[in-house]
């Protein structure tokens, strides 16, 4: 029997610099486990469902890592292959340059375990006995297997009704142009239940950052549910009957990075756990919110009850 949530991806060490500014001049590095949609296992986790992971890491002291991190974490790691012929993927982040307020990734990925990643590591039977299968357009971008095995989990969801999550995530660095990311990722977004995307993405995707534009334009692809993240401007979803929208919660940003996977392993939970399209907004919201505010992608992902606190907290102080 397979975990609630299933995720497919490269999971990563991450190291992150202690002091701001450019890395030539940065000598202390924080290390933490990272990957997107293994920072989704790990929340989806956190909240009270069952997840499990399908990656590949290094036969090495960074695959060990997060394998016992993953699996401290109550994730399930049944489908985490060790590869002895690849060392597992690390990046840096640059963070407040150029700047203030942003992080920027430097990737040392190509030819790692996770980019290794092929349809011999999918069991159709582990996705399709799953109720949520999630990946990200970062996955199919690692390489050609990689997109392959990606295609096949996704047809072993398809047809066994399992629901199809998917963060648009495009990485340009990863692509070699924008228009092999649309053939690419058009036909996983064709398939998809529950999609996740930002107005970076979408320009790319369809030419435009209208949001009503945006919406209308994936729902009629057949996606049941648009998530549109707008960082500081807040978050939209929407279903054929209804539309929620989230405003921004002002705090300290600390790192970014990993907000948009705080985001969506909390939308995917609270959408399983049979909660609305508003709650479940407001609630990844929060998430997301509380991952800035700390270096690391997984260390402050909250339980259910730390956002309900956080939700108390906002109806007695709405204006902190």
């Amino acid at each position: 029997m397979s975990p609630t949530v299933v995720t497919l991806g490269e999971s990563l060490i991450q190291l992150n610099a202690v002091t701001r500014g450019p890395l030539r001049h940065v000598t202390l590095f924080e290390r933490h486990v990272a990957g997107a949609e293994t920072t989704v296992a790990v929340c989806v986790r956190r909240q009270g469902l069952d997840s499990g992971l399908i990656t590949r890491v290094g036969d090495d002291e960074f695959g060990k890592c997060i394998i016992n991190w993953v699996r401290g974490e109550g994730v399930d790691i049944s489908h985490v292959k060790i590869d002895r012929e690849a060392p597992t993927g690390i990046y840096f982040v640059q963070r407040g340059f150029p700047i203030p307020s942003k992080s920027k990734m430097f990737y040392y990925r190509t030819g790692s375990a996770g980019s290794r990643l092929s349809p011999e590591d999918i069991d159709p039977d582990y996705i399709g006995s799953a109720k949520v299968f999630h990946v990200t357009g970062i996955t199919p971008a690692l390489s050609e297997t990689a997109k392959n095995a990606t295609y096949k989990a996704l047809e072993a969801a398809v047809s066994n009704n399992v629901s199809v999550s998917f963060d648009t995530n495009i990485r340009p660095v990863l692509w070699k142009t924008n228009e092999r990311a649309v053939k690419t990722l058009m036909p996983i977004i064709e398939k998809t239940n529950i999609l996740f995307t930002d107005p970076t993405d979408a320009i790319i995707l369809l030419g435009t950052t209208d949001q009503d534009t945006i919406i209308k334009s994936f729902l009629d692809m057949g996606v049941d549910i648009v998530v549109l993240k707008m960082g500081e401007r807040g978050a939209l979803a929407a279903d054929r009957n209804n539309r929620a929208f989230a405003a921004p919660i002002p705090v300290y940003v600390e790192d970014p990075i990993g907000a948009g996977d705080a985001f969506a392993g909390t939308f995917i939970t609270s959408i399983v756990k049979g909660r609305s399209l508003n709650e479940s907004l407001q609630r990844a919201t929060i998430a997301g919110t509380l991952v800035v505010t700390v270096r690391g992608d997984e260390e402050a992902l909250p339980t259910e009850e730390d956002i309900d606190t956080n939700i108390k907290h906002i109806s007695i102080h709405p204006k902190e």
